[in-house]
């Protein structure tokens, strides 16, 4: 989550649009990725999650990447609250991932190693996730 923002709540969107960054679907530091295969806003705390997970599953002596950011604020209204009285609290912070984009980055560790780590966060997040090879 950032450190400070201009404003603590946001307008409802999914973050993004249809539009890909090119920089997001390359590797850029690793020579293996994860990769999102469809798009979604993953909370701040799954993507913790899945980070504890790859670092015990790839080891200490492998490099790990992040490539995604927590950025977008998501309030929600407590349960059985009528409507209107302004916008809800502050609930979580998430990221919003597109189809195709990065998501973990790793060097130093065998490609086994990889997609042992892939088949473990599987089921962690909320989308399909795929496996890169730098070439």
């Amino acid at each position: 989550m950032p450190r400070r923002i201009k404003y603590r709540k946001a307008h409802k969107s999914m973050g993004f649009n249809e539009t890909i960054c090119g920089n997001t679907r390359q590797l850029a530091f690793g020579l293996y990725g994860i990769r999102a295969m469809e798009h979604c806003r993953i909370p701040a705390r799954t993507l913790e999650a899945a980070r504890r997970t790859l670092r015990r599953t790839i080891k200490k002596t492998a490099m790990l990447w992040i490539r995604v950011t927590p950025n977008v604020p998501v309030t929600s209204k407590p349960a059985e609250v009528r409507m209107g009285k302004g916008k809800g609290t502050l609930d979580y912070w998430a990221a919003p991932v597109r189809a195709g984009q990065i998501l973990f980055e790793m060097d130093r560790c065998g490609k086994a190693d990889v997609q042992a780590a892939l088949h473990s966060i599987q089921a962690k997040m909320p989308i399909k996730l795929g496996f890169v090879e730098w070439s």
